[in-house]
């Protein structure tokens, strides 16, 4: 009787908090990342610090809340690691074995790939629930496709300036962007055609992506406007219920005063 509640309840906050998870697991990867490359200040690894312990405890809050929710516990714990381990390794930095630099280093680089970990299933989540996978699919292949082949055909044009494939990779996503700085174009015939399904593509893109923002917010609004009403109809079921049990055992005293 609760597992299916208790199911629904978890998807709706799986998909509540799926975006800000992802943006709190691509926010932490620079804070874990700097320190191992650059030496930083007392003052800013301290803030570094807080902002790393801050940003786990939503994470923690995160997981607890899912696992409260989940109607399987150990199915969710399994189905789950990569959340785990990012919550489970800070606790590793006290122990006497990881008190060297070295080992601070590898753990540090531990939970970075960690979170990339589960940036990776947050985006997926989210791109997935849109349809957005195809479409960041079909856009790396067209600006690919696109900078092979205008590299191809500008690469010994007279007046070309696009003689390299990083250049036609930087006018590709530019013109795919519609961003478009100038810097490098086709003076080609084949290459400006490749250029305009560029541009048709970029605006193809940014109007997929506002629909699906769109969607998800409006997702997001009816879930809201919903859940009271899913409340009140399951507070008025119980009501019934509860009336109906009432009568049942006042017919059955009167049956057996009778």
């Amino acid at each position: 009787m609760q597992k299916g509640p208790r199911t629904d309840a978890l998807k709706r906050f799986e998909r509540q908090t799926a975006i800000p998870m992802l943006v709190l697991s691509l926010a932490i990867i620079p804070l874990l990342l700097i320190p191992l490359i650059w030496e930083l200040s007392p003052r800013l690894d301290t803030t570094f610090v807080a902002i790393d312990w801050f940003i786990w405890a939503a994470f923690a809050v995160e997981y607890g809340a899912r696992l409260y929710l989940a109607p399987a516990k150990w199915a969710f714990v399994k189905r789950n690691k990569i959340d785990l381990v990012v919550i489970v390794l800070p606790f590793l930095r006290p122990l006497r074995v990881v008190r060297s630099a070295r080992a601070l280093r590898i753990l540090r680089a531990a939970r970075v790939v960690s979170f990339i970990g589960r940036g990776f299933d947050a985006a997926k989540d989210v791109l997935t629930r849109h349809k957005l996978h195809y479409a960041l699919a079909i856009t790396i292949a067209v600006v690919v496709g696109g900078a092979m082949l205008v590299e191809s055909f500008e690469g010994g044009a007279p007046n070309g300036n696009i003689g390299s494939v990083p250049d036609a990779l930087w006018w590709a996503v530019t013109t795919v962007t519609t961003v478009g700085y100038g810097d490098r174009f086709p003076t080609t015939p084949a290459g400006r055609g490749v250029g305009v399904v560029l541009m048709i593509v970029g605006i193809a893109l940014f109007g997929f992506l506002a629909g699906s923002l769109a969607s998800f917010f409006l997702e997001r609004r009816e879930e809201t406007e919903v859940d009271p009403k899913l409340a009140e109809i399951s507070e008025r079921l119980e009501r019934i219920e509860h009336a109906l049990e009432l009568q049942t055992e006042a017919r059955t005293r009167d049956s057996g005063d009778v």
